[in-house]
C-alpha cells in the first residue's frame, strides 16, 4: 500500500479494461473504477483518469490500425507482459530475490510510452500472426499469482452504474 503499482500490472488492467469494454455494454469509466478498486488493495491510490486514459489510449491504437480480433490482441498483450519484462527476457515469477510484484517507490504516468510499446506490440502481432500465448489464455487462469488471478476474475454487472453514484 505504500508503493505504487508496476507499469506491467497497469498494462494488463487496461487490456483487461478494454476487453470488457468491448464486449460489454457498461461505460468505460464503471469498468476502470472497479478494476481500480482492486488495483488500490494491494497499492497506492491510483486514480481513475490515469488507469481510463491507458485504455482509451490502447483502444484508439486498435481502431487506428483496423483491427480485427481486438479481444485476441488484447489478450495476447497482457500475456506478453505478464511473461516477459519489457527487456523480452522472461519475467521470474519464482524468484526469492526479486518480486515482480514489487510497487515502484516513484511513478508518473507516461501516456504517449505507454501507447507507443502498445503500438510496436500490435505492430509485431500483425508481421508474425503468431505468439507464444495459448489458446485459451485468459488473466483469470493465471495460476502463479493470485493478485492477477483475481483481477483477471472480476465480474461486471449493470448495477456496477449505481455503485458510481
Amino acid at each position: 500500500m505504500d508503493k505504487h503499482c508496476p507499469v506491467f500490472i497497469l498494462e494488463c488492467a487496461a487490456t483487461f479494461i478494454c476487453e470488457n469494454f468491448l464486449s460489454g455494454t457498461l461505460p468505460l469509466e464503471t469498468i476502470c473504477k472497479k478494476v481500480r478498486d482492486h488495483i488500490v488493495t494491494e497499492y497506492k491510490e491510483l486514480p481513475i483518469e490515469d488507469l481510463q486514459d491507458i485504455a482509451e489510449a490502447f483502444l484508439r491504437v486498435l481502431s487506428e490500425a483496423n483491427v480485427d480480433e481486438a479481444e485476441v490482441v488484447l489478450r495476447n498483450y497482457a500475456f506478453e507482459r505478464v511473461t516477459f519484462r519489457r527487456s523480452g527476457k522472461e519475467r521470474n515469477w519464482e524468484s526469492m530475490l526479486f518480486d515482480p510484484m514489487k510497487g515502484l517507490k516513484s511513478f508518473k504516468l507516461d501516456l504517449k510510452l505507454f501507447r507507443r510499446n502498445f503500438q510496436a506490440f500490435l505492430f509485431r502481432y500483425k508481421q508474425q500472426k503468431r505468439t507464444g500465448m495459448p489458446e485459451s489464455w485468459e488473466l483469470k487462469n493465471f495460476k502463479t499469482n493470485d493478485f492477477l488471478m483475481a483481477l483477471g476474475s472480476i465480474e461486471f454487472s449493470p448495477f456496477d452504474i449505481l455503485d458510481q453514484a
